[in-house]
């Protein structure tokens, strides 16, 4: 599969509601295919009614526009059958009849129902014509006429009632075995809608013209409309493979249909898998399937915006906690001052020297101090570049024999046996509270009577500016005392402190905050 034929969302189904997702999609500057297999459910209506704006457009003309106005942002629109569709590590393959098959991160499944009609004869020829459904899609066209209600559920009450408001001459034809709730029967006595029993014969027509209803009696019940309640059913055969199975409808009680479960951005039980439309609501009118497409669109953009943000993290992280990013780093010129910390420097001053561990050491300026100041010190970093460098810094400044390197990623690492009297990290932070851990970690390699000191960035800081998207990486020193919580600690020091930086950027000099935990391990 060739990049051309890999997709942000695919869209199977190109009514008003997969072509206003498109249009969302599209907008949002998203790699969009659309595949339509051109059955569109009101295809037999000469008009759509009920759309703001577009009022007694026909339906063709309609979609006709759509597909013109999201080829205008870039989507795609394919004349194909969906045959099959299977998951991939990055989301979907989507097959079609023609052999052809995509990738896609995201689906959207807007097909839309396929009414099932009673099984009167005559009554499919004439559906979208004069044989309709529902009262806001065409009953303005029929108002003043004379209308017969076929009841094929106990729930047909409920479309004698709205299209009683349209014309004085309803007549409900109830067909055998259905028994119309006593309530609703009472109802249209009192509305003045004559109800007729027994399964209708046939619709008959004479040439183009709908003459009415032949009843079971064989009498003729003169018509110029017939108003049907249809079953809309989904057909989601290509969907198998993913366990996505079509959810029933009832109302009252009564079997109306069948719909894509999805919640309220429109996401199925399928991660990745979105519907719109009247694949979810039988309900919907068009304006609504093409509101419901525009706002599951959105959502899906906004599904993608937030996977491509934690993508983008997670090779920020990489970057700055992978090694190779810091051999690269460590390669070039000196990377930090080459001063000590200030914090190690205010701490470690008073305590007697001993062995000292410096945990993640770059270019070595703590080691220099510490053995400057008569601490036999392992210096230890993952980056070999970094290591060079302090053996380097170290023999330069006359200490190379009491610095020793360790090569080893602080994220794993375990002491064992050995252990220092003074273990130090200063500013080394991992995200996602990984510090608790390695704080354990490094009070483990402290010897009895021995220092552990860790200092980090305060979350403070990032009013300043400095460590703009770092907020998963700073620590306060109280959420390191859990850590120590063994009993064979004394926290001698949890405080955030104070002191002045220079701002890198505007050179300004800046209060930062460092987190600083010292404590004593008992002997």
């Amino acid at each position: 599969m060739s990049e051309n034929d890999n997709f942000d969302v695919v869209i199977v189904g190109g009514g008003a509601a997969g072509l206003s997702s498109a249009m969302a999609l599209g907008r949002s500057r998203r790699r969009v295919l659309v595949i339509d297999a051109g059955e569109p459910r009101n295809a037999p209506a000469e008009h759509a009614h009920n759309y703001l704006g577009r009022e007694g457009v026909p339906p063709l003309e309609l979609l006709a526009d759509g597909r013109a106005e999201v080829a205008a942002y870039g989507v795609e629109v394919a004349a194909e059958r969906v045959t099959a569709m299977t998951r991939t590590d990055h989301g979907f393959t989507v097959a079609t009849a023609t052999g052809r098959e995509v990738g896609a991160r995201r689906v959207v499944i807007a097909t839309g129902a396929v009414d099932e009609l009673p099984d009167v004869p005559g009554l499919a020829a004439r559906w979208g014509r004069d044989v309709l459904h529902c009262p806001y899609c065409h009953g303005w066209e029929v108002r003043d006429r004379a209308i017969a209600i076929l009841a094929t559920s106990p729930v047909a009450g409920h479309q004698g009632l709205l299209f009683r408001q349209l014309t004085d001459d309803v007549v409900i034809v109830v067909a055998d075995g259905v028994e119309l709730p006593p309530d609703d029967v009472e109802r249209m006595a009192a509305i003045g809608v004559r109800i007729e029993h027994g399964t209708p014969q046939e619709v008959v027509t004479e040439g183009e013209r709908l003459l009415g209803l032949r009843l079971a009696d064989g009498s003729l019940l003169e018509r110029d409309a017939i108003v049907v309640g249809t079953r809309p059913q989904i057909h989601l055969e290509f969907l198998e493979s993913l366990g996505l199975q079509p959810e029933p409808v009832e109302f009252g009680g009564t079997p109306m249909g069948t719909v894509i479960a999805v919640d309220p951005m429109g996401a199925t039980g399928v991660p990745g898998l979105y519907a719109a439309g009247n694949a979810t609501d039988i309900s919907m009118t068009l304006i609504g399937s093409a509101a419901h497409g525009n706002r599951v669109g959105a959502f899906v953009n906004a599904d993608l915006a937030a996977e491509d943000a934690d993508r983008a993290v997670a090779e920020r992280r990489a970057e700055m906690f992978e090694q190779p990013a810091w051999e690269d780093r460590y390669s070039g010129e000196r990377v930090w001052s080459g001063r000590v910390n200030p914090q190690l420097e205010i701490e470690a001053a008073p305590l007697t020297p001993g062995r000292a561990l410096d945990v993640g050491c770059g270019e070595g300026a703590d080691a220099i101090w510490l053995a400057g100041r008569g601490w036999s010190v392992t210096a230890m970093d993952f980056a070999s570049a970094a290591l060079e460098k302090t053996a380097a810094h170290a023999a330069e400044s006359g200490v190379g024999d009491r610095v020793t390197t360790l090569q080893a990623d602080v994220r794993s690492w375990e002491p064992g046996d050995e252990q220092w009297d003074l273990v130090s990290s200063q500013f080394m932070h991992l995200p996602d509270g990984g510090m608790v851990d390695l704080t354990r970690r490094l009070g483990s390699a402290v010897a009895p009577g021995g220092t552990l000191l860790v200092v980090g960035h305060h979350p403070d800081d990032m009013a300043t500016g400095l460590r703009h998207g770092h907020h998963s990486f700073l620590f306060t020193p109280e959420s390191l005392v859990p850590a120590l919580a063994d009993g064979d600690w004394e926290i001698e020091l949890c405080e955030a402190r104070s002191r002045t930086a220079t701002h890198p950027h505007t050179g300004e000099e800046i209060t930062v905050r460092d987190s600083v935990l010292r404590a004593r391990r008992l002997g």
